[in-house]
C-alpha cells in the first residue's frame, strides 16, 4: 500500500484520479441538493438533519478520538485500526473545513444575488427611495471592480513596492479612495454617532435613583477618573504626599485612584466578565447540541 494514499480524503495531488474524484464529488453534491429540493416537505427536515448530524459528528469524533503521535503519512502506515481511524478523521476534517469555506462563498454569492434582485427591481419600478438603491449598487460594483483590479496589479507586478504610495497608479489610488477615504471614514462616523446613544443610555442607567444605581455611578466615576491622566496624577500625588515615607504609610497609598480602579477591575470586573464568558460558552454549546441533534425548531 502506498503511504501517500491512506484514505479517500488524502488523494495524491499528482494522481490522475484526482480529477475524477473532484468531478464525482461535484456531481454527488448536485444530486444531493436536487434530491432535497424534490423531496416532500415532510422529508426535507430529516434529510437536512441527517446531513448536519454526519458533518458535525465528524468534528466531534475527531476531537475525542485518539490521534497518532509523530505520524508521517508520507513514510508510515497506520499501526492499527485506531490509528487508521485517527488519520482518516484528520484528513476528513481538513476537507470538511474547505467545504465549509466553499459553502460560505456560495452564501456570499446568494447574498449578492439577493441584493441585486431586490434593489434592481426597486430601481426598475422606481419605487420610493430608488435613488439610494442606485447609490448602493454603484458603490458595490465600484468596490468590487477596483478591489480586484488593485489585487491583480499587486500580484502581477511583484517588483514594485506598493507600500509606498508614490508607486501607485490610478487604479491603486481609486481603490484607496474607496476603501480608506470613504468606507473607513463612514465607519468611523457611524461609530461616533453610536457613541452618543451609548452616552445617553449610560446617563439614564447611572442616575442615582436607588442604592444599586448609586454604587454603579460611584464605581463608574472612579474608573473614569483613573483613566484621566491629569486628574489621576493629581489625586495620586496628593495621596503620596499625605502618606509620606515609611512602610507604615503604605496602607494610605491604597487610596490612590489608580489602585482603587485596579482593585475594582481585578476583584469585580474580571470575575464578572469570566462568568459572562462561561455562560456564553454554555449557551453556545447548548445551541450547538440542539442544532446537531435536530432538537432546534424554528418559529412558525
Amino acid at each position: 500500500m502506498d503511504p501517500k494514499r491512506l484514505s479517500f480524503w488524502s488523494v495524491d495531488p499528482t494522481s490522475s484520479n484526482l480529477l475524477m474524484f473532484v468531478i464525482g464529488t461535484i456531481l454527488v453534491g448536485f444530486l444531493i441538493v436536487f434530491a432535497i429540493s424534490k423531496a416532500p416537505t415532510q422529508a426535507r427536515r430529516p434529510i437536512t438533519w441527517l446531513l448536519t448530524f454526519i458533518s458535525g459528528g465528524v468534528f466531534v469524533l475527531f476531537q475525542y478520538w485518539p490521534q497518532p503521535i509523530n505520524f508521517d503519512k508520507k513514510t508510515h502506515l497506520p499501526a492499527n485500526g485506531v490509528e487508521s481511524v485517527g488519520v482518516l478523521l484528520k484528513d476528513a476534517t481538513s476537507v470538511f473545513g474547505t467545504v465549509s469555506q466553499v459553502l460560505a462563498a456560495f452564501m456570499l454569492g446568494l447574498g449578492i444575488f439577493s441584493i441585486l434582485r431586490i434593489h434592481g427591481s426597486k430601481i426598475a419600478k422606481q419605487q420610493k427611495d430608488w435613488v439610494f438603491s442606485v447609490v448602493l449598487l454603484t458603490a458595490m460594483f465600484s468596490m468590487v471592480l477596483f478591489g480586484f483590479w488593485d489585487f491583480h496589479i499587486r500580484t502581477a507586478i511583484r517588483t514594485t513596492d506598493f507600500d509606498n504610495p508614490s508607486n501607485w497608479g490610478n487604479v491603486n489610488m481609486m481603490r484607496d479612495f474607496l476603501f480608506e477615504g470613504l468606507l473607513q471614514q463612514m465607519d468611523a462616523a457611524m461609530f461616533a454617532i453610536i457613541a452618543f446613544f451609548i452616552l445617553s443610555a449610560a446617563y439614564r442607567a447611572f442616575r442615582a435613583r436607588s442604592v444599586e444605581a448609586t454604587i454603579l455611578l460611584g464605581t463608574a466615576l472612579l474608573v473614569i477618573i483613573s483613566l484621566m491622566g491629569a486628574v489621576a496624577g493629581a489625586w495620586d500625588g496628593q495621596v503620596d504626599a499625605i502618606a509620606g515615607t515609611g512602610s507604615s504609610k503604605d496602607l494610605i497609598r491604597n487610596l490612590r485612584v489608580t489602585e482603587i480602579a485596579s482593585w475594582i477591575r481585578n476583584t469585580f470586573q474580571t470575575p464578572a466578565i469570566t462568568g459572562i464568558k462561561f455562560g456564553i460558552g454554555l449557551g453556545t454549546l447548548s445551541m450547538a447540541l440542539r442544532i446537531w441533534l435536530g432538537l432546534e425548531r424554528g418559529g412558525k
